[in-house]
């Protein structure tokens, strides 16, 4: 079970029962794990650490858009592109002779996009891939309503996203019990 604290700076004492609710998960080690957006990384892992969870060394980022600020992108002709909807949910997959070779999925929440899971095969790395991925899963969002995208980067996305025009606006650090 996953708990996020988007305003752990402002209000401590939800991070606390974020950490109460994760350690009352159970189902075994890591079974319940914290996600929270920060701009005082130190104090929080300090926090975290003393509710008695073991914070992830990854580093991650909060990162978002406007959705209409999201270049177009095309994808190169050799790659075929194909996106779903099933209900709030985009998925959309980049796929050479049938194989898939990236791929993303995008939920619609109310005017927010929250974009996750976006991998390319490390063969077919630099070709453009990710971004066509994240501009079909914009369009996809936007024409469902979309104002906004969110995400959370990690250190190998953050270089795709900031060349998209996502901006960075907290540290994520992930906790587990």
């Amino acid at each position: 079970m996953e708990y996020v604290v988007l305003d752990a700076d402002d209000k401590p004492e939800r991070v606390v029962r974020a950490a109460e609710l994760a350690l009352a998960a159970g189902g075994g080690r890591g079974a319940g794990w914290i996600t929270l957006a920060t701009d005082d990384k130190e104090a929080r892992i300090e926090q975290l650490e003393d509710l008695g969870l073991e914070v992830q060394q990854d580093q991650d980022w909060l990162m978002t858009i406007q959705l209409s600020e999201q270049p177009a992108l095309k994808l190169h002709e050799r790659y075929a592109l194909h996106t779903e909807l099933e209900s709030d949910l985009i998925i959309t997959r980049a796929t050479l002779h049938g194989g898939v070779v990236s791929s993303g999925r995008m939920a619609v929440v109310g005017a927010d996009a929250v974009a996750d899971r976006i991998e390319t095969d490390p063969a077919h790395r630099r070709r453009g891939l990710g971004s066509a991925v994240m501009a079909s899963l914009v369009e996809t969002a936007a024409a469902q309503g979309a104002k906004r995208g969110i995400l959370i980067a990690s250190i190998d996305g953050l270089r795709l996203y900031r060349s998209l025009g996502w901006k960075v606006v907290a540290d994520i650090i992930i906790a587990r019990c």
